[in-house]
């Protein structure tokens, strides 16, 4: 797995229902049907507004993680100090892919429009929404989960991408903003060895739409990886084919915000 995934961007501990005289959300906690499981994040997810990540949200570092071939970019954002998603891209794969029907690599810049989100096991543009979110003082975020939801892979999303200026380039700056919609994501319990517990805990979650703004990447100074070919893209309705890990792990160089989510059970 990657160090990314596979990761933040910036919802709940439970689910969040509005209730009594406030607008504001309650967080409530909520068990799946038929089973013991308390779920930290489930249900139908919206945002209020766009995560805009440029009003403190830091800034991205563009690299290529220990023991990883291809650039990469991961966002954080979180609805509770410790739960939220994780938002990851990576050059050379899935949506950044070679093709007609991929936007392109980071170079390039991607072209922007509307491309189904990628799966874990060919992730070029993704989302995994986790608990467990640690912000340290040093900048850097701890993921240490119990629970995740990854992409349902027969019922798919999009990931429209609004803006990319400009390409990647060694010590160069882009800013991104993208849009995902109509994505469903399957919850799982963690293993103590980092392994998903593939029969599913029931904490499914249904994103029916987020959009990020602003998303600043600083690009590492070193040369990039050769233009090497993507893995092929996994089919809809076929199972993750690589091992998956959610072992406990440190972020540095994720950009980090904070979003106003409405979830109903």
């Amino acid at each position: 797995m990657r160090a990314s995934c596979l990761i933040a961007c910036s919802f709940v501990s439970g689910a969040i229902a509005c209730g009594g005289s406030s607008d504001k959300p309650t967080l409530l906690d909520a068990a799946p049907p038929d089973t013991a499981t308390v779920c930290s994040q489930s249900g139908t997810v919206t945002t209020q507004a766009p995560v805009n990540f440029g009003t403190g949200g830091g800034q991205a570092q563009g690299t290529v993680p220990m023991g990883d071939t291809e650039l990469t970019v991961t966002a954080v954002v979180t609805s509770t100090p410790t739960t939220g998603l994780l938002i990851v891209m990576v050059n050379n794969a899935g949506v950044f892919g070679a093709g007609a029907t991929a936007a392109g690599r980071f170079e390039k810049p991607p072209t922007p429009g509307t491309y189904p989100m990628d799966p874990d096991a060919n992730v070029g543009f993704g989302i995994d929404f986790v608990d467990g979110i640690t912000t340290n003082t040093d900048g850097t975020v701890s993921i240490n989960p119990k629970q995740v939801a990854i992409l349902d892979t027969t019922a798919g999303g999009t990931v429209k991408i609004d803006s990319w200026t400009p390409g990647a380039a060694q010590g160069g700056t882009s800013t991104i903003a993208a849009t995902f919609t109509n994505a469903k994501f399957i919850g799982h319990n963690v293993l103590p060895t980092g392994a998903l517990d593939q029969t599913g805990n029931g904490c499914d979650i249904t994103l029916q739409n987020l959009q990020f703004t602003n998303l600043t990447v600083k690009w590492q100074t070193a040369a990039f990886p050769a233009n090497l070919t993507g893995a092929p893209a996994v089919a809809s309705g076929v199972a993750p084919q690589v091992p998956r890990s959610f072992a406990p792990r440190t972020l540095d160089g994720a950009a980090t915000a904070r979003a106003e989510l409405s979830v109903a059970p």
